[in-house]
């Protein structure tokens, strides 16, 4: 399509920008500086600030065709390299490797344009709470199993916040704050309120949320639909990551049941998808994203329950805490929290990539270990497991002494890591911790959004000093790593330069032979 046919059909508001961009890209071409003016023009914005905001987001520039190599460290660890080395070799596309693509269980993996290689394959297990054995093709499949319930029949609003909080439901996308203690601060605060989706997960080895919205997106828009009840939100919005060709169909196929159906009941509830920045992840930078501006993390307080989308109390729950809501308001709070063990309180969602032998996403209790998970759900390895990563890329890396501790914050706190976003990552004996690390801090240099200089400088800087060190060459000492480290840790604005540190600082801990050259870490 020309530009000139689908300008008049762009939307003006400064909050469809990046929409209007997305669609430029894969009606037209590529955002040239020629479309980013011309879509300046057209919404009355700043050519200068839609400039800005395409040179933020990694994919705006990129062709719909191009041939996308995810080199993430499961890729990487299963031969990602070779297969980005053979594909820009026979092929006439572009061919990007990108720092994470959401299908870990296929690694290595690539995206021809919008098609996934290896062809899809779901791995789950029978039987389990929110049912991702079965997939809903219609509507009429998820009422039949039990949808809609609730969303015709809501309990009071004191009783919901009771059952939540008794449940134990915490945030699945990574920062495990109490959903009940949430919505509760959210209800209290003015209206008019908004609720929004953050379905845009990008940190490597977690792919649960996508196995939700593929699989069951109406259970997803059920508890999505309740939440815009609960706070009375005549708006919602789901921000997706631009990566989830398939979710976006099975979400705007499910959106239009639910309006066919009449089930919106006068609310508004609309996809914005993303454009390849991991960062838009981190909540008050996917605000920022969709008012029409780069994904940069704002300071908190005020936190985004009392000033968030257009500076109104906002309610953000990820894909997966959404999806649990309607069995724990069906079975009540009590039922959920006594499905979990080993102290932890309900189950959840745990993704399992690497050298297993069924990598996928399986329901399991809170507060099981790595060996169950493993054994018990993903195949047992497939070659000796030499490390961990227990909940995605912030989370920490851990040896194979620590598969029988239990999965909860409190037992993974005195290891130095967290459960994180549940996503498992199983590395062989063969890789090395010290290339693991590097990949990991290298994900964390390419994505940081870069407003805050702790992040910007300390993740490129440790990425170098990885590098380095795997060559036998030191860049600084260990002392002054600390130092780095601890402001990270202490000034990064968001969780991103603040959970960098981790995966470092658990490296240093199980295997500090490969940091002797640095020297030792300054007395405490």
């Amino acid at each position: 399509m020309r530009l000139t046919e689908l300008l008049p059909e762009l939307p003006k508001a400064r909050t469809r920008l990046l929409d209007n961009l997305g669609r430029v890209r894969r009606e037209v071409g590529p955002i040239t500086a020629e479309l980013s003016d011309a879509v300046a023009d057209h919404m009355n914005i700043r050519r200068g600030e839609v400039h800005e905001v395409v040179s933020f987001y990694s994919f705006l520039d990129a062709p719909v065709d191009a041939v996308r190599v995810c080199i993430g460290p499961v890729c990487d660890c299963l031969g990602a390299k070779e297969l980005l080395a053979k594909e820009r070799g026979a092929n006439g596309t572009p061919v990007l490797g990108v720092e994470c693509l959401g299908h870990c269980d296929l690694a290595p993996v690539l995206l021809r344009g919008d098609t996934v290689e290896p062809e899809v394959t779901y791995r789950t297990n029978e039987g389990a709470v929110l049912g991702l054995n079965e997939r809903d093709e219609t509507l009429a499949d998820y009422e039949r199993r039990g949808g809609l319930g609730l969303l015709r029949s809501l309990p009071a609003k004191e009783q919901i916040v009771e059952e939540l909080k008794t449940s134990g439901l915490a945030g699945y996308g990574g920062a495990g704050f109490p959903t009940g203690v949430k919505w509760e601060a959210v209800a209290k605060e003015p209206s008019p309120r908004y609720v929004v989706v953050n379905a845009d997960e990008g940190e490597p080895g977690t792919i649960k949320d996508r196995y939700v919205m593929e699989l069951r997106p109406h259970l997803m828009l059920e508890g999505t639909l309740i939440a815009m009840a609960f706070a009375d939100a005549a708006e919602g919005f789901v921000y997706l990551r631009e990566e989830y060709a398939t979710a976006r169909e099975r979400l705007l196929a499910a959106l239009d049941e639910f309006r066919s159906a009449g089930l919106l009941d006068r609310r508004s509830l609309e996809l914005v998808v993303g454009a390849g920045a991991y960062i838009c992840g981190e909540e008050t930078a996917m605000l920022e994203s969709m008012e029409g501006r780069r994904g940069m993390p704002r300071l908190k307080p005020p936190f985004p329950s009392q000033v968030g989308y257009l500076g109104r109390p906002t309610l953000i729950n990820n894909v997966e805490t959404l999806a649990h809501i309607p069995a724990i308001l069906a079975n009540g709070g009590a039922w959920y929290a006594s499905l979990g063990k080993n102290g932890g309180k309900g189950v959840r969602l745990w993704s399992l990539s690497g050298a297993v032998g069924k990598p996928g996403c399986y329901e399991a209790p809170n507060g099981s270990t790595l060996r169950e998970l493993v054994d018990g759900y993903a195949g047992g390895a497939t070659e000796e497991i030499g490390a961990v990563v227990p909940g995605g890329a912030a989370s920490g890396i851990l040896p194979p002494a620590a598969l029988d501790v239990p999965l909860t914050r409190d037992d993974l706190r005195e290891w130095g890591v967290g459960v994180g976003s549940a996503g498992v990552q199983v590395f062989p004996k063969r890789y090395s911790p010290l290339r693991l690390l590097a990949e990991t801090m290298r994900f964390f240099a390419e994505e940081s959004c870069q407003k805050c200089t702790p992040c910007r400088i300390g993740n490129r800087g440790l990425h170098y000093l990885l590098e380095e060190l795997a060559h036998g060459r030191v860049a600084m000492p260990r002392e002054q790593v600390e130092e780095w480290l601890d402001a990270m840790l202490q000034t990064s604005i968001c969780g991103l330069g603040q959970g960098a540190p981790f995966p470092m600082r658990s490296a240093f801990r199980y295997w500090p032979e490969l940091f002797t050259p640095l020297g030792e870490p300054a007395a405490a």
